[in-house]
């Protein structure tokens, strides 16, 4: 068994109103008990939060190392928070963690559902819909713990408790806020995961075969490129097919970016990450079989460096805190067209 590094998003859905000034502090300690466990645990896991304004779902641009960006975020739009639409914001949630995906490697993503009894709840014609989503990217992995704080209604529990079974995640319900930080301890702990190794003749098969063609959609072609080049795998020049990073430029044979992915795919075997940048990479599936069954063969030993994942982390990590994007919501219980803006966290440079 192992673990992975975890980026968690939280979909903040409780409803304004609902909650004493205490109360809500109560709330805000238990996201920040949560947060700094998970810190504790691992400095490369990363947050990010959802929340509902009247423009839609609000969220950081991107996950970030910085636990505290999550409470600036929420403390600083409370006062323009309203009620959260359970359908939308799991639906921009995966999409969000879809993008991330394209782009960080060996993540655990986890979903932390916060909903009561003034979610708009999900109705029966967009269940087919996000359970298709869901099923697609939980091989990810994605995780989806929903906790619903003074909420009895078991019609509606069954419905999301099926959506996120798949996952490997629960529904928890919380009368008393007081159990609100337990609960989140114990969600804070890493989850663990079959390991899996690739042998001489098989491919692993750690993502369904079935969801193959939508990971080959995310995934992007290198670029073939004419003018000689160093290939970064064996650090050769050669007549050989050199291929680009089209995301970081970096160059390589085919054959040893193909000899890579046996070892580094992400559950699909022709589907792997550029060792400098991490963008998720294709190659043909006929020409990788052929290079994984020795039919092609290697110009040389591959040598791979490849980046320390948090020091990654951090080059991506902005300065002054990340913005604060908002969108339409996609699964929208009403018509009104909205528009949206964009805040930046800032830090003060004296704390």
């Amino acid at each position: 068994m192992t673990t992975r590094s975890e980026d968690s998003l939280i979909f903040y859905a409780l409803t304004p109103g609902n909650y004493q000034p205490g109360e809500m502090r109560t709330v805000y300690d238990s996201l920040k008990a949560f947060c700094d466990k998970k810190k504790e645990i691992d400095q490369s896991d990363r947050f990010n939060i959802v929340i509902y304004q009247d423009d839609g779902p609000n969220y950081l641009e991107d996950f970030t190392l910085n636990p505290e960006n999550i409470l600036i975020a929420l403390e600083s739009l409370e006062p323009m928070i309203v009620r959260a639409n359970m359908s939308g914001g799991i639906m921009v949630s995966a999409t969000f963690i879809i993008d991330v995906f394209k782009n960080i490697p060996n993540k655990c993503f986890r979903m932390i559902i916060l909903t009561d009894n003034g979610t708009l709840e999900i109705p029966e014609v967009y269940i087919p819909v996000l359970d298709n989503l869901i099923d697609k990217i939980k091989d990810m992995p994605l995780i989806i713990d929903i906790i619903r704080i003074k909420v009895n209604n078991h019609d509606d529990d069954m419905k999301l408790s099926e959506l996120i079974t798949k996952t490997r995640g629960h529904l928890h319900h919380v009368q008393d806020l007081n159990d609100l930080l337990p609960l989140l301890n114990d969600l804070a702990e890493k989850k663990t995961f079959s390991s899996f190794s690739l042998s001489d003749d098989t491919f692993s098969e750690e993502i369904p075969i079935e969801n193959f063609p939508f990971y080959n959609n995310l995934a992007v072609d290198p670029k073939l490129v004419i003018d000689k080049h160093t290939c970064s795998i064996c650090f050769k020049k050669g007549t050989n097919a050199i291929v680009q990073c089209p995301n970081c430029d970096t160059t390589s044979h085919k054959i040893c970016w193909a000899l890579w992915a046996k070892t580094s795919n992400i559950g699909v075997f022709n589907i792997f990450r550029c060792h400098t940048c991490f963008q998720l990479l294709k190659l043909d599936e006929d020409f990788v079989y052929m290079v994984h069954t020795g039919q092609l063969k290697a110009i040389e030993e591959i040598k791979v460096e490849v980046m320390d994942l948090k020091e990654f982390e951090e080059t991506l990590e902005a300065l002054d805190g990340p913005k604060i994007i908002s969108v339409e919501d996609p699964l929208a219980m009403f018509d009104d067209d909205l528009d949206g803006d964009d805040t930046t966290i800032t830090h003060d440079d004296d704390e």
